[in-house]
C-alpha cells in the first residue's frame, strides 16, 4: 500500500504540469505514452521475448509518422504499416499472424489517440475536462462499489466491478468535471465540453473493461510492472485513452 500511495503521488506531480500548460510539455507526455504503451502492448503477448527488437520501435514510429506526414500521405502510412505488420509472419519465425493483427490494432488505436492529442496540446482545457471526468468516474466507482456494490457487471473481465459502482462513477465523474470546467468555460466550446462531462465517465468505464479484456485474453494481471503497486502505464490510463478517442470524434464534429 505504501508503494502504491508513493507511486500515485509521483504520477500526479509528473502529469500535473503538462496538463496545466498544454503545448510542448503535453507533447512530451504524449510521446512518453506512445513509447511506453508500445512496449506494454507487446509485452503481454507470450511470444514477445522472441520478437525481433525492431518491432516495438516500428510500432512507435508508425504512430508518430501518421500524425506528422502531410495530410495527403496519411493513407499511405496507414496502408504501409498495415501491410508490414500483416506480412511479418512470412519472414519472422516467431511472429504469428495474430501478432501482426495485434500490432496493427496498436497502430490504429494509438495513432488516432496521438492525432487527437495534437489538438488537445493547443486546447488543453478540454484535456482537463477529460481527466477530471475520467478519474472522477474511477474514484466514484471505487467508493460506491466498495460500499454498495452487490451486482457484478462482468466477472469474466473485471471481478470487482459492480453495477452500483458503475452508476456511482458516472454520476461522480460527470458532476466533478462539470464543476471544474466552470473555471475555464469561456475557453471552450460549451456544448462540446458538456458532452464530454456527461459522456466521458461512461466511456471511461467502457475503456477500463475493454483493456481488461486484452489482459484476460493473454492471462496477465497487468500490462507491465513499471509502476510499483499500480502495474503498468496502460493500467492507469486505459480509461483516459478511450476518452481521448471519444474526444477526437467530437473534435471532428464541432471543430
Amino acid at each position: 500500500m505504501k508503494n502504491r500511495v508513493i507511486t500515485a503521488i509521483v504520477i500526479i506531480l509528473i502529469v500535473a504540469f503538462p496538463l496545466a500548460m498544454g503545448g510542448i510539455p503535453l507533447e512530451i507526455l504524449s510521446l512518453f505514452i506512445v513509447a511506453t504503451s508500445a512496449y506494454e502492448w507487446a509485452h503481454v503477448t507470450p511470444r514477445f521475448p522472441k520478437w525481433p527488437i525492431i518491432i516495438v520501435p516500428a510500432m512507435m514510429a508508425s504512430v508518430i509518422l501518421a500524425r506528422y506526414v502531410p495530410q495527403q500521405y496519411v493513407f499511405i502510412v496507414y496502408a504501409l504499416a498495415t501491410i508490414i505488420f500483416w506480412t511479418l509472419t512470412i519472414f519472422v519465425e516467431d511472429f504469428e499472424i495474430s501478432d501482426g493483427f495485434y500490432c496493427i490494432s496498436y497502430f490504429v488505436i494509438l495513432s488516432l489517440i496521438y492525432r487527437t492529442m495534437g489538438f488537445l496540446e493547443s486546447n488543453h482545457f478540454y484535456m482537463l475536462t477529460i481527466v477530471f471526468a475520467t478519474y472522477g468516474s474511477d474514484t466514484g466507482a471505487w467508493f460506491v462499489g466498495r460500499r454498495y456494490g452487490k451486482h457484478k457487471m462482468n466477472p469474466r473481465l473485471s471481478p470487482k466491478k459492480s453495477w452500483e459502482g458503475f452508476a456511482g462513477g458516472i454520476v461522480f465523474g460527470a458532476v466533478l468535471s462539470l464543476v471544474v470546467s466552470f473555471l475555464y468555460l469561456s475557453e471552450v466550446n460549451t456544448l462540446m465540453n458538456v458532452i464530454l462531462c456527461i459522456c466521458c465517465p461512461l466511456v471511461a468505464e467502457i475503456g477500463d473493461l475493454s483493456f481488461s479484456a486484452i489482459k484476460r485474453y493473454y492471462k496477465v494481471k497487468d500490462f507491465s510492472n513499471l509502476l510499483p503497486g499500480h502495474g503498468g502505464i496502460l493500467d492507469r490510463i486505459d480509461s483516459l485513452l478511450m476518452n481521448i478517442l471519444f474526444c477526437g470524434i467530437l473534435i471532428t464534429i464541432f471543430m
